[in-house]
C-alpha cells in the first residue's frame, strides 16, 4: 500500500475515531494514488494516476496538486517582490508541506473553538491583490499568460489565494485567543532589545532644500536640418502613394528597418515616450503620424491595426537625432558660463530663470524643494554628500543633460532615539514572543489532532 495513505496517530495510542469516514474514500483512491497496473478487460484505456495523498491533517488531505499549487504561488510571489528564490526543490517542498499542515492544524482548532472568518472581507482582498497584479504586468491578459507560465488559470489562482487568505484570517484569530493574552511585554526587555540591535535601528538622513540650473546638450544645427531635410523626403515619398513598408526599409534607420518599420503591438502606456503613446493611439487605422519628436529622435508612427482588447499594431519610420561631443561640449560652456555668473555675484533665482531648462524649477526661480539624501539618484547624492550650506556645485552631466545644483539649507540627520521608536520596539518584541508561543502552540496541535505524512 500507498505510504501516503498509511495512518499513525500520535499522542492518543489508538486509531482516530475521524479516520472511519474518510476510509471508504482512502480505499476508493488508492488504486489511482498506488499507480495500480490492472489487467485490462477490453479497449478501455487503463487507470492513471491523476492526483496523490502526500498528508492527512485531521479528515482533511492535502494532495499533491495542492502542494504544487503552494510552490508554485510561493515562486510567482517571490517573482513579484523581486526576491531570489533559496534552496533546493526539495527544501523548497518541504518547507510548503510543512506550511500547508500548520495551516491545517491552526483551521482544525480554530473550528473546534467555533471561530467563524468573514468571507466577504477575503473576497475584496482576493479582488484588491488581483488588481495590484494587474497592475503589476500590465493588463489582465498578461498576468493570465503569467499564471498559465505557472500552470494555474486565473480561478485556480483566485482559490489559492482565498484558501490562503481565509488561513491567514483563522491564524489572526487563533493568536487572538489562545497566543496574544499569554503575551506580556516588559519596559525592560524592550530597552534591550534597542540595545541590542542598535546598529539595525534606523536613522533620519541628512535632507537637503535644493535648486537647480539645467542645461540640456542639443544636436547641432546641421544635424537638425539634415534629419528636417529627410523627413521631407520620406513625407513626400508616402504622398506619393509608395507603400510605408517599403519606405521604412529605405529610409528608417531603427532596428525594425528590414521588417517594413514593423514593431509590433502595444496597449496604452507601454511606449516609452508619453508624446509617443498619446500620437499612436489617436490614429486611425492606416494613418501616419505627423513627426513625433523623442528623446531618442524622430517618429513617424503607422497604425497597422486595432486589436479586439484595444491594444495597437504599428509601424514606425525612426530617424536618431545624435548629439556629438562637440554638443555635449558646447552645453557644458552654457553651464558653466550660468554658474560663473551666480558666483560673480548674481541672484541664482535670476539666473536660473533666465537659463535653466528644467521646467519644474525655472519657473521658481531654480527652487527644487527638500529631500532626504538617500531619496536622490547615486550620482545626485555623490554630488550633493559634501555640500555645503550655500555652496553651488560644479556642472554634473546627466542624461537629461549638464546641472549646477545650490544647497539652499541642510539639515544633518540623526539616529532615531529609543522614545521615538519605543512603540515599534514593542511591537517587534511582541511579535518575537508570539512567534515563539505560535511554534510551541503548532507542536502541541501535532498531538492533539491526527496527522499522517508521506514517508
Amino acid at each position: 500500500m500507498n505510504p501516503a495513505l498509511r495512518f499513525r496517530c500520535r499522542g492518543s495510542g489508538r486509531f482516530p475515531a475521524s479516520a472511519v469516514f474518510i476510509l471508504p474514500l482512502l480505499m476508493a483512491l488508492w488504486p489511482l494514488a498506488a499507480g495500480a497496473q490492472e489487467v485490462p478487460t477490453g479497449p478501455r484505456e487503463g487507470p492513471r494516476l491523476v492526483d496523490r495523498i502526500v498528508a492527512i491533517v485531521d479528515e482533511e488531505p492535502i494532495l499533491q496538486s495542492d502542494l504544487d499549487r503552494e510552490i508554485e504561488l510561493y515562486r510567482m510571489e517571490k517573482s513579484y517582490s523581486g526576491e531570489k528564490v533559496s534552496g533546493s526543490d526539495e527544501e523548497i517542498r518541504q518547507e510548503m508541506l510543512k506550511r500547508l499542515i500548520e495551516n491545517k492544524l491552526i483551521i482544525a482548532a480554530a473550528k473546534q473553538a467555533d471561530m467563524k472568518v468573514d468571507d466577504e472581507a477575503i473576497d475584496k482582498s482576493v479582488d484588491q491583490k488581483i488588481k495590484q497584479f494587474v497592475d503589476h504586468f500590465g493588463s489582465m491578459e498578461k498576468l493570465k499568460a503569467e499564471l498559465l507560465r505557472s500552470g494555474m488559470t486565473l480561478d485556480d489562482y483566485k482559490a489559492r489565494m482565498r484558501s490562503q487568505l481565509r488561513d491567514q484570517q483563522y491564524l489572526r484569530l487563533v493568536v487572538g485567543k489562545f497566543i496574544r493574552p499569554k503575551i506580556e511585554v516588559m519596559e525592560n526587555e524592550v530597552r534591550d532589545y534597542y540595545q541590542e540591535h542598535l546598529a539595525e535601528m534606523p536613522t533620519d538622513p541628512d535632507s537637503l532644500t535644493i535648486a537647480d540650473i539645467l542645461v540640456s546638450v542639443q544636436p547641432s544645427t546641421e544635424v537638425r536640418q539634415r534629419v528636417q531635410e529627410k523627413v521631407q523626403r520620406i513625407q513626400a515619398a508616402l504622398a506619393s502613394g509608395r507603400d510605408f513598408a517599403s519606405v521604412a526599409a529605405e529610409f528608417s534607420e531603427g532596428p525594425a528597418a528590414k521588417r517594413g518599420g514593423s514593431i509590433g503591438t502595444v496597449a496604452k502606456g507601454e511606449l516609452f515616450d508619453p508624446a509617443l503613446d498619446n500620437a499612436a493611439f489617436s490614429l486611425q487605422v492606416g494613418q501616419v503620424s505627423e513627426p513625433v519628436v523623442s528623446s531618442r529622435g524622430v517618429h513617424l508612427l503607422r497604425l497597422d491595426a486595432v486589436e479586439p482588447d484595444g491594444r495597437r499594431t504599428l509601424s514606425q519610420i525612426f530617424l536618431p537625432i545624435k548629439v556629438s561631443q562637440e554638443d555635449i561640449e558646447a552645453a557644458r560652456k552654457r553651464c558653466e558660463a550660468a554658474r560663473k555668473r551666480v558666483l560673480d555675484g548674481e541672484a541664482f533665482s535670476l539666473v536660473a530663470a533666465d537659463v535653466s531648462e528644467d521646467p519644474a524649477s525655472a519657473r521658481n526661480g531654480g527652487l527644487l524643494g527638500t529631500f532626504a539624501l538617500s531619496d536622490l539618484s547615486q550620482k545626485f547624492q555623490e554630488a550633493l554628500k559634501d555640500a555645503r550650506e550655500g555652496e553651488v556645485t560644479e556642472p554634473l552631466l546627466t542624461p537629461a543633460g549638464w546641472y549646477v545644483f545650490k544647497v539652499m539649507e541642510r539639515r544633518p540627520g540623526h539616529m532615531y532615539t529609543y522614545e521615538e521608536l519605543k512603540d515599534n520596539l514593542r511591537q517587534a518584541v511582541e511579535s518575537q514572543k508570539i512567534e515563539k508561543a505560535l511554534a510551541e502552540y503548532v507542536k502541541g496541535l501535532h498531538d492533539k489532532f491526527f496527522v499522517d505524512m508521506e514517508s
